[in-house]
């Protein structure tokens, strides 16, 4: 599949004012046309909006569109094109970054599904007493001592198990979102908000962990 992001609104080229059907440049005198501004970030890729996007076709279209689009190729063209290769760029990174990241793709799917959010996600009980259960296993890790690796080592491999797991079940609540001809309920962006929410978590406990285990390997130096 080769990507051809689409522009939602007709407009005529800016160079020679000819029509600009889908596309990067224009048919007619070849000018790299803007970035559509409301194409959404898979549309950018040709795809279709998926917490579980094909990473082949993914990689691939990023690819195609970076040797396209990249900066270098219109150093010597006039300065709009040279400001929109640049605007092309900052938008590609962005929507890389974005569909790359499992915690970012899923917030951003939320929000293309109309999740809005209030503030944070109300966390059940049963994950408070989690986050206060690894928040005292973390304090009780010392970074001097010499069992600090092993132990280390054990709470990632939780924290990892528990992100995997998490990272399914929004996975499955995605799917039955874009399975549905009706949009899905406000209980159930709900509900993978506060998935996300547990990821988001999880990841920042494990960001803390490796600090830990930076400074647990400079001790044993």
């Amino acid at each position: 599949m080769n990507p051809t992001p689409p522009r939602i609104h007709s407009q005529a080229c800016w160079s020679c004012r000819g029509p600009t059907p889908a596309g990067l440049f224009c048919t007619t005198c070849n000018a790299l046309l803007p970035p559509d501004m409301g194409a959404n970030r898979f549309a950018l890729f040709g795809l279709e909006p998926s917490y579980e996007p094909d990473a082949a076709i993914l990689e691939k279209n990023h690819r195609a569109l970076q040797k396209q689009l990249h900066p270098d190729f219109f150093a010597q063209r006039g300065p709009t094109e040279r400001r929109l290769s640049l605007e092309w760029t900052t938008r590609l990174n962005e929507a890389w970054q974005t569909l790359t990241d499992p915690v970012a793709r899923a917030g951003y799917l939320l929000e293309l599904l109309g999740w809005k959010s209030t503030g944070r996600p109300a966390l059940d009980p049963e994950f408070l007493e989690e986050v206060m259960t690894l928040r005292e296993a973390l304090e009780e890790v010392d970074p001097l001592a010499p069992d600090a690796l092993p132990k280390l080592a054990t709470l990632k491999t939780t924290a990892r198990g528990r992100l995997k797991v998490e990272e399914s079940q929004i996975a499955h609540w995605f799917r039955r979102a874009h399975s549905h001809e009706h949009p899905p309920s406000t209980d159930a962006l709900g509900e993978i908000a506060r998935l996300v929410d547990r990821m988001r978590y999880h990841r920042r406990y494990l960001e803390e962990l490796d600090r830990l285990e930076d400074r647990a390997f400079d001790q044993d130096a």
